[in-house]
């Protein structure tokens, strides 16, 4: 019995050996085709039936998608080429192409926003050689500038959304002949459910930069970004500014 089963495994080492004699190591196999490859400008039209698109100079499959990016969809236009710019400005004509560096830090987070949405959905297939990759794959000092702003907007939608929670946006009730007419708080006011309501205050938020209406916590009616609406009555919930 005992020599029956060296013999079998005598013989699956041979086979093993016979095959990756003829085919290859498996292993070396796996780290080639887990590799991307790296593309040039013109391999993304050169495809045949396949449908190429590059963001930030990634490169993505969506012949999956092919209703809107076949010739005729919606969105042909961005099939071929790197077309970052262009879906933040929403110009199909003038900006189908990868010049970012004059846009804002917010339009810079929602191209970043665009490619996780590819990466969620269509395969990557590697990288476009040229502004953001070199020629050996890497991030060029563009890249990684753009991703430092990128990272820095998650920061802030991160603390905006803290800042929020704080000091919920206020209900508010507007006509096109006199403007904002009244204002107001609830337990649920600015999608924030609390136990609270608070009182309607001109709040400052230092991440964006503006002043709006807020809903304030009684502990904090002292906060230096907080200011009392002309016209209404520090304690009410109800301010007709």
């Amino acid at each position: 019995m005992l020599k029956k089963a060296l013999i079998v495994i005598i013989t699956a080492v041979i086979f093993k050996s016979f095959l990756e004699y003829i085919f290859g190591d498996s292993s070396n196999q796996l780290k080639k085709t887990d590799e991307k490859r790296i593309f040039q400008s013109n391999d993304l039209s050169n495809t045949g039936e396949k449908l190429f698109l590059a963001i930030l100079g990634n490169v993505y499959d969506v012949t999956t998608g092919g209703k809107h990016y076949k010739k005729g969809g919606s969105y042909d236009f961005f099939v071929g080429r790197d077309a970052s710019r262009a879906y933040v400005t929403g110009d199909f004509k003038n900006d189908l192409n990868d010049q970012v560096e004059d846009l804002g830090e917010n339009q810079i987070r929602d191209i970043f926003n665009w490619k996780s949405f590819y990466d969620k959905t269509y395969p990557h297939l590697g990288v476009l050689e040229g502004k953001f990759y070199t020629s050996d794959g890497q991030k060029t000092d563009k890249l990684l500038h753009l991703e430092k702003i990128n990272k820095k907007q998650i920061n802030n939608e991160k603390k905006n959304s803290d800042f929020q929670k704080r000091f919920p946006i206020c209900n508010s009730e507007w006509t096109q002949e006199k403007g904002i007419t009244k204002l107001w708080c609830t337990t649920e006011s600015g999608g924030v459910k609390r136990s609270w309501a608070g009182y309607p205050r001109l709040v400052y938020n230092p991440i964006t930069k503006q002043d709006s209406c807020a809903c304030v916590n009684e502990n904090d009616l002292s906060h230096p970004n907080v200011k009392l609406y002309p016209n209404c009555e520090p304690k009410s919930e109800i301010c007709r500014p």
